[in-house]
């Protein structure tokens, strides 16, 4: 049977998917059957019939249990349409220290936002308008956050300016190459605000958290084709922290004061997609001849199902030797690539993503990683279609397939559809009959 998840899936899955016929039309068995090479009773087949469709993906876990990273930017793809990313994170006091204090007549200099770079996708060449606001809603760390949340703001823009990303390139500070970050100096009135409101707002973190919730980081949307990036931050990096310069009466000379993102901190992304300019409409769910799409960030999966399937044990008890699922892709156009891995999961009776036994089983086993040699997936869902065809699966509500990481990576695949010419998704299975 399938093992139901009783949680939404981690932020880790994303996907798409579309209609997809057998290149022939079924027999009773709905499909063609030929003898594996010279073993006796071994048959094989790659014509099973697979009805497939695109959907939207309804929203994915993202917050700081399951999101490593955090993504910010914009992108206009020339087939996917247009998509945006987001993210709101807590800080903490300094060194997680109580009874902090900026001392007696504080004096700000400047006050930096840094991120650490992690990843990016995308074009980093194209201009992008990037924002910062103070966050007015309470983020909790026993909370579960979901990429469609939104929390509010308060207060003026802390930043809003044009960035060049170079989320590749080391910085000379100080003589010292560090690793690649962005840094954002934020408001001057808001900093001295902040300094100034008072040392009882910095007594401890529960205080500190209540004064000041946290920060909202995003970007204009982008709106010309083939162009946009999302960045990917590591937020926990050592680079990464919210820097006050400032002097006071004890002290002449600039000192700083780094509020940090730690593991106690609640974070989360948030994404948005505009699929009325993309090349297959925002009409869901799709059913395509000619492609299939899968996106991460919350966006497009696949689910399909062997609708003859169980016609294999009509004239017999089979054993299946295995059953291996081929997702040729399109070529990517730059700057646009395809997922570095996929996920195949079974569907619930509430339309759920479940856990299949495959996928129980070791990477060298299961698969889904990008094939840059054949340029395809590959999955072993043998254990599932055995379940499948002997009964075991009552009600057959299909598979889904969705990105791996489709809450901390923007990727996008294109695979060939029900009518293109070429390889196509299939089936590939080995069976025995038995007596």
């Amino acid at each position: 049977m399938i093992k139901l998840k009783n949680w939404r899936l981690p932020a880790l899955l994303l996907a798409g998917g579309m209609a997809f016929a057998a290149c022939s039309e079924p027999d009773a068995l709905g499909i063609e059957v030929q003898p594996a090479g010279d073993q006796p009773g071994v048959y094989f087949t790659d014509t099973v019939t697979i009805e497939a469709t695109v959907t939207r993906e309804d929203t994915l876990r993202s917050d700081e249990a399951v999101a490593a990273f955090n993504l910010a930017g914009s992108y206009t793809d020339p087939v996917f349409g247009t998509s945006t990313a987001s993210f709101y994170s807590q800080y903490r006091l300094p060194n997680n220290n109580t009874n902090f204090t900026f001392g007696i007549a504080p004096i700000l200099d400047s006050v930096v936002l840094t991120m650490a770079y992690a990843d990016y996708y995308g074009d980093t060449l194209s201009p992008l308008l990037m924002e910062v606001f103070q966050v007015n809603d309470a983020m909790s760390y026993d909370s579960t956050y979901y990429t469609n949340d939104n929390f509010t703001t308060v207060g003026s823009t802390l930043f809003a300016g044009q960035i060049d990303a170079h989320p590749k390139d080391s910085i000379l500070i100080d003589g010292v190459l560090r690793a690649p970050h962005l840094r954002l100096k934020l408001n001057q009135t808001w900093g001295e605000d902040f300094m100034n409101s008072g040392d009882p707002n910095f007594v401890d973190n529960t205080a500190f958290t209540t004064y000041f919730k946290g920060l909202h980081v995003r970007t204009n949307t982008i709106t010309g084709t083939g162009q946009g990036v999302i960045l990917s931050f590591n937020l926990q990096g050592s680079m990464s922290k919210l820097t006050f310069y400032y002097r006071n009466s004890t002290n002449t000379t600039t000192i700083s004061a780094n509020f940090e993102v730690n593991a106690e901190c609640p974070r989360f992304n948030h994404f948005d997609h505009d699929y009325s300019v993309a090349t297959f409409g925002n009409t869901f769910p799709i059913s395509g001849n000619d492609a299939i799409y899968i996106q991460s960030m919350a966006g497009l999966k696949l689910r399909f199902k062997f609708p003859f399937i169980k016609n294999f044990a009509a004239k017999g008890a089979v054993s299946i030797n295995k059953a291996e699922l081929i997702i040729p892709v399109q070529d990517a156009a730059a700057p646009f690539t395809n997922h570095q891995a996929l996920l195949t999961f079974g569907v619930d009776e509430k339309g759920a993503e479940a856990i299949i036994p495959d996928l129980l089983e070791s990477n060298s086993y299961y698969g889904g990683s990008f094939n840059t040699s054949d340029n395809d997936y590959k999955f072993n869902v043998g254990r599932y279609v055995q379940r499948l065809i002997s009964g075991k699966i009552a009600i057959d509500y299909g598979l889904s397939m969705v990105s791996s990481g489709g809450a901390v990576n923007a990727f996008r695949t294109i695979i060939p559809g029900t009518k293109a010419p070429g390889n196509r998704f299939k089936l590939k299975l080995t069976y025995s009959k038995l007596n």
